[in-house]
């Protein structure tokens, strides 16, 4: 029973609102229908109130009743009737109805207000507004019956009653033309006003669409792209030129004004001056090519080249310029670092070929000398020469890449004590002192002569980097499936800065570069490709003053790459 009732329930619900769909359908047409309404009704009703006070006898006159009850019903059916249901002329009911109430109303106080016929202009301007000539046609012939009206009354005739019929026809047929011609005038402009419209929509749409495109192609090319007027005022900024004023903001700022970065000459950390930075020269119409500015704070700076070119009004006058920032802080770095790696290479090889050139002069010079002092001279050339060798080898393994490994089964330990005894001498005579805390056998599958080459490397940085009376100490050991090595020093430690850089190929820092430390930066970067091709890794901690550690970490046993 209380599903029936619910079921009854729901279908009550459902009936209203079909009811209020159908009410509410066509609520635009309702209320248009009402307001063409409106004015005739509420001027019945203010003849009704002055009536009232002018002529109490005429307000009960049936004609005029008839007339306030024709309007007022007129009003409710334009509000009650389904319009959007109806043919679309099914509206001329109201405005024809309505000139009868005019005529009943101007009859009914044709004593009183000799003025009533003047309401049939609200139904002229309906007909003549909605239907155009055929409601200039059709007021026409409705005022002529209204004036007419009288006419059928008989005997009270006369002759003005005869002439009516013919003035007040053609002032409404005048007034219904005047507003056929306004309304028509009006629908042609707003006719004209929506094909303008949707040309300047279509036309907004097409700038958006060159918009996303423009702004499209000029964050996809990697440059940074500024367009300002001839006031150095922003027109246009792509996204990565924002980043580069976000970059070199102070306040990380994209929006900040160019008098506000950090742009620096090229020493790294003198202020451009204002009147000298690209956006302030473009302003000036300058143009230029490859003007190159540092951006940010001097620790921390990129590169920029920037170029320049002025726009031109159609007057030929200068109206702003476009520039373009290329970041070409790795082009500066690799020619730094090119720069460098000549210097130093220069150095490494002029050491010993002079040391060679030396040696053999003297035996050349003097052949008859002892022959063991020849032998002496002879050995020092053959180990420089032998050093130059090496040299060459590093810089060809490094060019080719050529780092391949041939595991096989090896005891790490046996190793780490060949590599330590090897270093000891030259250790000892820096005053350092080599600790091998390896004991036990460490058995892996791995390249001998490579994991020579990496403790060499580790080893003979450990003790070029310390001081006399530092210490290096390699450890050993392993889990289940790894094997770790690890070389510790004392000495002189590596900056924050340039930790993440020591595996980089040609790199030394600036505090090596000062110490006269001979190398051109290859061994690190040998070491961790070989480490790599073990299918292993290498990292390095460090503490400036306190010291190194490096830890390699190989697998005992897996897939090496060649």
């Amino acid at each position: 029973m209380n599903q029936g009732v619910q079921q009854d329930h729901n279908d009550e619900e459902d009936l209203a609102h079909q009811v209020q769909k159908r009410f509410f359908s066509d609520v635009t047409q309702r209320r248009s229908m009402l307001v063409s309404q409106m004015p005739l009704t509420l001027s019945l009703l203010l003849v009704a109130v002055l009536l009232a006070f002018v002529s109490p006898a005429t307000l009960e006159a049936p004609a005029f009743e008839a007339a306030l009850v024709l309007g007022l019903g007129l009003t409710a059916v334009c509000v009650l009737v389904p319009w959007n249901r109806l043919p679309r002329s099914a509206f001329v009911v109201i405005p024809l109805l309505d000139f009868l109430a005019v005529a009943l109303a101007r009859e009914a106080t044709v004593e009183t207000f000799t003025s009533l016929g003047l309401l049939l202009v609200f139904p002229v301007i309906w007909l003549a507004a909605r239907l155009g000539r055929t409601g200039v046609a059709l007021s026409f012939v409705a005022s002529g019956l209204v004036a007419g009206l009288p006419l059928l009354g008989g005997p009270s005739a006369s002759a003005a009653d005869i002439a009516r019929p013919f003035l007040l026809p053609a002032i409404m047929t005048v007034i219904a033309g005047a507003v056929h011609i306004l309304v028509s005038s009006l629908a042609a402009q707003d006719t004209r006003l929506k094909l303008k419209d949707a040309e300047l929509r279509m036309a907004y749409r097409e700038s958006l669409e060159r918009q996303r495109l423009l702004d499209t192609m000029l964050d996809i090319v990697g440059v940074g792209v500024q367009a300002v007027d001839a006031t150095g005022k922003d027109i246009l900024m792509n996204q990565q030129q924002r980043q580069n004023r976000s970059f070199a903001s102070p306040t990380h700022d994209p929006s900040s004004g160019e008098q506000e970065l950090n742009i620096l000459a090229s020493d790294g950390t003198t202020p451009v001056p204002t009147e000298h930075r690209p956006v302030a020269r473009a302003t000036l119409g300058q143009s230029f090519s490859d003007y190159v500015v540092r951006m940010g704070t001097p620790a921390n700076q990129r590169v920029l080249s920037s170029t320049a070119r002025p726009m031109k009004d159609k007057d030929g006058n200068f109206a702003g310029s476009v520039l373009a920032f290329s970041d070409v802080t790795d082009y500066v770095n690799a020619l730094a670092l090119k720069d460098d790696f000549v210097a130093n290479i220069s150095h490494e090889f002029r050491t010993p070929l002079m040391s060679i050139l030396g040696y053999l002069d003297i035996v050349l010079d003097d052949p008859n000398d002892d022959p063991e002092q020849h032998n002496a001279y002879l050995r020092i050339a053959q180990s420089n020469a032998e050093k130059l060798l090496n040299l060459v080898s590093d810089l060809l393994s490094v060019s080719s890449d050529s780092m391949g490994v041939q595991p096989q089964k090896m005891d790490l330990k046996d190793v780490i004590g060949m590599c330590v005894a090897t270093a000891k001498p030259r250790a000892q005579n820096r005053g350092v002192d080599i600790i091998n805390e390896v004991s036990q056998p460490l058995w892996l599958t791995a390249d001998p002569a490579r994991i020579t080459q990496v403790l060499d490397n580790l080893l003979s940085n450990a003790t070029k980097y310390s001081r006399p009376g530092d210490t290096v100490t390699v450890r050993a050991w392993d889990t289940t499936d790894t094997a770790y090595l690890s070389v510790t020093d004392t000495g002189i430690g590596i900056s924050e800065e340039d930790l993440p850089k020591i595996f980089t190929r040609y790199f030394r820092s600036n505090d090596v570069r000062e110490s006269a430390t001979p190398g051109v930066g290859l061994g690190l970067g040998i070491v961790k490709r070989i480490v790599e091709n073990h299918g292993g890794t290498i990292d390095a901690t460090s503490k400036p003053n306190l010291g190194s550690t490096f830890t390699v970490k190989l697998p005992k046993d897996a897939h090496h790459n060649t």
